[in-house]
């Protein structure tokens, strides 16, 4: 007695599925396979990308740090430059300030010297014992019978030469404060006042040079 199974009908209905369950199989093998490739064909082009991404990142950071760098220089040159030339102005007129005040110093002392000179006034004849660009040495003597030669010269002692004999002014209750009799501290005004001109109209054309050298540095950067 038979099963329905085991019926010829039934063995080739079965060998038919057998066969397709065993095609199902290896197409889904296939399939997997070519899935896989696929896979292991992607890996190595992210990590190719990967790897461009990263050059491309570490190529941009050093370009990045090299202009900063190079900003920071420039930067510094600026800041150097600036600095110095606002040395080079304060020295300079510094400098001018000094002189201005120099001058103006001699012009009062001369004045403050004329004004002792005429409080207590005392006049002599005197010898030019020796004269030179700076000091002009005279010899002369006093209602006391001493003989007097200061050690700082005469005072205004323009056109003098040595052996000549001049009348002199002095201080009686300093008898070494001596000028030469007619003259006074308004000869001093001149000469500086021309200074002064000449020191500032020298600051004045350092200062011009230094503005035109700033200007083109503003302009440069």
């Amino acid at each position: 007695m038979s099963t329905p199974g085991d019926t010829p009908g039934g063995t080739a209905v079965d060998a038919r599925a057998a066969d397709g369950d065993g095609a199902s199989d290896k197409n889904t093998g296939k399939i997997d396979d070519k899935a896989t490739g696929k896979i292991a064909d992607a890996a190595p082009d992210t990590t190719l990308d990967a790897a461009v991404r990263a050059s491309a990142q570490a190529e941009a950071d050093e370009l990045r740090g090299t202009r900063f760098a190079q900003a920071r220089a420039v930067w510094g040159a600026i800041r150097t430059q600036a600095r110095d030339l606002r040395r080079a102005t304060l020295i300079t007129l510094g400098l001018a300030c000094l002189v201005t005040a120099s001058c103006v110093i001699l012009v009062v002392g001369a004045y403050t010297n004329d004004f002792k000179i005429t409080a207590r006034p005392g006049v002599a004849a005197a010898e030019v014992m020796s004269a030179s660009y700076n000091r002009t040495v005279v010899r002369f003597s006093t209602p006391d019978s001493a003989v007097r030669v200061p050690r700082d010269g005469v005072l205004y002692p323009g056109g003098l030469q040595v052996g000549q004999v001049v009348r002199v002014e002095y201080d009686q209750a300093n008898p070494d404060l001596v000028r030469v009799a007619g003259r006074g501290a308004w000869l001093t005004l001149a000469p500086a006042l021309t200074i002064v001109l000449l020191a500032w109209a020298l600051a004045g054309a350092v200062l011009w040079w230094l503005h035109r050298v700033r200007n083109r540095a503003r302009r440069a950067t």
